[in-house]
């Protein structure tokens, strides 16, 4: 696996543009770090979901694992040098099981099962790093060890039975054990020696049991620090928020003792911090990592000072898990960014994770150079039940993820999109129609559990072309200006686009929630799936994510409520469209069709072809972001057409399509009357206003008359007065067909060669011999060519 890639340049306007999250401006209060507070981070270090947290520390490096249930590949293992700027270094296992259960086949699932609470501990005598977790999906616990952590494989050990909540112990005199339990019971058992299983004879006994009720202790972390062993656990007692305590005593087998050393929601967010242990810092400081249900977006870990009371770990600033930590940096944690899929190999970035286990036969990023590739081999009814979901975190306090889809071979009866992904899900996507039309969509579901999931159409409209954008906002909640968090607010909207600039809304507002039923957070789900045949895909070129700024990360771009201003190019040039590897976000208008193309072009080596038009006004068309092309104002527009079929010419327009406010309105860009069939041809306006008022603006290439396919190539905006080099269509005298500037008797003899041979030397003497403009050369051409030349008529026309 690998680390982000920066966008494709390719992605043209794209990249430049920052696009506004409406779901995260509206009333968010952005919270900075004070100046001359560079060392001051704000609490929680990490607004994701990452739960069941247990850190270590190994030389000046912490190591951190969490849970992540049911996707794989299976417990992340994240690195820091501060305790506050993560990074996901590894993973435990690509996948814990291969079953129905973890595949997602036969109508099962791990959902709310999978890999569970794991214990990271490195035993320095052996030198190896160790991980534990059980699993309700397997009836399974696993022992996994490796001697390089960050890059390393890791060995696994099966054990039967499940190990709820599990932490391991290296003891001082080299023996090995385990506690865990739950409903309040820690127990204690001993490991063999070499750690591939159980001790015969070693110890096995219950160490004690709690005086809570309701969730009465579980989350266990077994430290042993100067002669104590403790024992943390979390409870949620009735009539109380969740708390943080813990056991201590100075024998495995003797008394046990308690006290709660934490009691306290984050600033006004009121949801209890807890489950977790203790980690030192080189210089000598005590932390403990807990971790707190934040809504929707999940579990957010939470680091709470430690301070050493007769021998307690007392946690929290007074009692209270604080807003703010001095950690020496003001730079946190993003675990979630742009990824533009280009890769070498079928490795993903390591922020990335499949739902349950991936069909490796039925995704690519290499077979089309920087797409990824969903093929639709599984079949499906639903989101949850579909295999091959790739996703990552959500962040708090908002955030915005957006892909571009190419829905080309998607088949009748396959769906893809971006979801809002959990239980109460929300997807903005494709479908195809029985027919093959296809449809943008948004669904939700209308199911109250896995079991009875069903895909819920909100909304659809017919799509254009095969190219679009999807693209899911999640606002979870407001910063108060002392950094604390407001409750959840926990909104998804869904939208659209053919520019990626200009979203349009479809469907409802998502009112997300943490259901256990999936016990994980919000995520980015790209999905594709077939609910009728097999053997579709859908390609996505890019995962674009942008996030509200959190302890100075944001994602990919600073978010703002602002609009961004686009500059142009050295060249001046506000967009530039070479149709090398894509339809760079060209889509057909009305039947047409339109496709990156090899066969014709005028600059490197490749077109847009547009197909299937049966209408003049069918053709080729581009969104312009009203960003960049403002109304009133002026722009130079260029495109190259060719066709190679039907007429000896044609005329051609270059179209504006826009609404004035109240109606929809065309206007011309530029007109070419006489282009010549098999040859490019320049349709150009250095300085083209657009209409006063004009929004929803669409270029598109059209025909006077005709329904042949044609291609398009080199299409470019740009500053007003730009002048762009491109091909010019060879002037055309009519009636002069031997092209020596005069019409004459060698013109009627020329033209008659032409008709009975029905070939002319090129197009431009067929062009001058059709003097009738009918598209083709007939006998009642040469006769007007006659009566021109011995002044019966003065001009060419209709009639001889």
């Amino acid at each position: 696996m690998k680390h982000f890639n920066p966008r494709k340049a390719a992605a043209s306007i794209l990249a430049a543009a920052v696009v506004a999250l409406p779901a995260v401006t509206a009333s968010a209060s952005i919270v900075s770090t004070p100046a001359g507070a560079a060392s001051t981070i704000n609490n929680p270090i990490i607004w994701a979901d990452v739960p069941d947290d247990d850190i270590i520390r190994v030389g000046d490096t912490y190591y951190m694992v969490s849970t992540t249930m049911f996707f794989s590949p299976v417990a992340p293992i994240m690195k820091s040098k501060d305790l506050a700027n993560w990074e996901i270094c590894n993973y435990v296992c690509d996948i814990y099981a291969n079953g129905d259960v973890q595949n997602l086949k036969n109508g099962k699932h791990d959902y709310s099962h999978g890999q569970w609470a794991t214990c990271l501990r490195y035993n320095e005598k052996k030198g190896k790093y160790y991980a534990f977790f059980g699993s309700y999906g397997s009836n399974k616990s696993y022992i996994c060890s490796t001697d390089d952590i960050e890059n390393g494989e890791w060995n696994r050990v099966e054990l039967n039975g499940m190990y709820h909540d599990a932490s391991i112990l290296f003891d001082d005199d080299g023996r090995n054990y385990l506690v865990s339990g739950a409903g309040g019971t820690c127990s204690i058992k001993e490991f063999n020696s070499d750690m591939t299983g159980w001790k015969s004879g070693g110890l096995e006994k219950q160490l004690f049991k709690t005086n809570f009720n309701n969730l009465a202790g579980e989350g266990w972390h077994i430290q042993k620090i100067n002669g104590y062993y403790y024992i943390f656990g979390i409870a949620w007692p009735s009539g109380h928020g969740r708390l943080e305590f813990v056991y201590r005593s100075k024998s495995l087998t003797g008394n046990w003792e308690s006290k709660t050393i934490l009691d306290s929601g984050l600033g006004s967010y009121g949801s209890g911090c807890a489950q977790g242990g203790i980690v030192d810092t080189p210089d000598g400081k005590w932390y403990g990592l807990l971790f707190q249900d934040h809504g929707s977006v999940g579990r957010i870990p939470v680091l709470v000072p430690v301070t050493w009371q007769n021998d307690w770990p007392m946690m929290g600033v007074n009692g209270k898990a604080p807003l703010t930590l001095d950690l020496g940096t003001n730079k946190g944690t993003d675990l979630a960014g742009d990824d533009s899929f280009d890769y070498k190999s079928n490795d993903l970035a390591l922020e990335w994770q499949w739902n349950h286990n991936p069909d490796n036969s039925a995704w690519s990023v290499t077979e089309r150079e920087g797409w990824l590739r969903l093929k639709n081999k599984n079949m499906a009814s639903h989101l949850l039940n579909a295999r091959n979901t790739l996703t990552m975190r959500t962040e708090g306090p908002a955030c915005s993820s957006y892909i571009k889809l190419d829905a080309k071979n998607m088949k009748p009866g396959d769906y893809a999109g971006l979801s809002a992904f959990q239980l109460k899900y929300g997807c903005i996507g494709v479908r195809v129609d029985d027919n093959g039309g296809k449809k943008v969509y948004m669904s939700v579901n209308s199911g109250s559990d896995v079991a009875t999931t069903s895909n819920k159409i909100v909304a659809e409209q017919n799509m254009n072309g095969d190219e679009i954008y999807l693209k899911v906002d999640f606002k979870y909640a407001n910063v108060n200006s002392d950094g604390s968090a407001s409750n959840n607010i926990d909104k998804a909207n869904f939208y659209y686009s053919y520019d990626g600039q200009n979203w349009t809304k479809l469907g409802q507002e998502l009112s997300m929630s943490y259901d256990l039923k999936l016990f994980t957070g919000y995520r980015s789900g790209i999905y594709s799936y077939p609910t009728k045949t097999t053997g579709g895909y859908a390609d996505i070129d890019f995962f674009e994510y942008d996030r509200q700024t959190w302890n100075g990360c944001n994602g990919s771009k600073v978010l703002s409520g602002t609009p961004v201003i686009i500059e142009p190019d050295e060249n001046g040039y506000y967009f530039h469209n070479t149709f090398e590897s894509g339809t760079d976000s060209w889509t057909g208008r009305g039947s047409a069709k339109v496709a990156a193309d090899k066969t014709e072009f005028y600059e490197g080596a490749g077109s847009l072809a547009c197909t299937g038009r049966e209408a003049s006004w069918n053709g080729a068309s581009r969104a312009l972001s009203s960003a960049v092309f403002k109304a009133g104002q002026e722009f130079s527009f260029s495109t190259n057409v060719k066709y190679t079929e039907g007429p000896a010419s044609q005329k051609f327009y270059l179209t504006l399509q826009y609404n004035d406010g109240t109606e929809t309105k065309y206007d011309k860009i530029a007109i070419l009357e006489d282009v010549p069939k098999g040859e490019w041809v320049q349709l150009a306006n250095t300085n083209y206003k657009i209409p006063d008022g004009a929004t929803d603006l669409q270029m598109y290439v059209e025909t006077d008359s005709d329904e042949y396919s044609f291609f398009v190539d080199e299409s470019i905006g740009a500053v007003a007065g730009t002048a762009i080099d491109g091909p010019k269509a060879e002037s055309v005298i009519l009636g002069d067909v031997n092209g020596d500037e005069v019409v004459d008797s060698f013109d009627i003899l020329a033209a008659r060669k032409g008709l009975i041979a029905e070939r002319f030397d090129d197009s431009r003497a067929e062009r001058a011999a059709d003097v009738d403009k009918s598209g083709k050369v007939e006998i009642n051409d040469i006769v007007q060519i006659q009566g021109f030349v011995l002044g019966r008529i003065t001009e060419f026309g209709k009639e001889a």
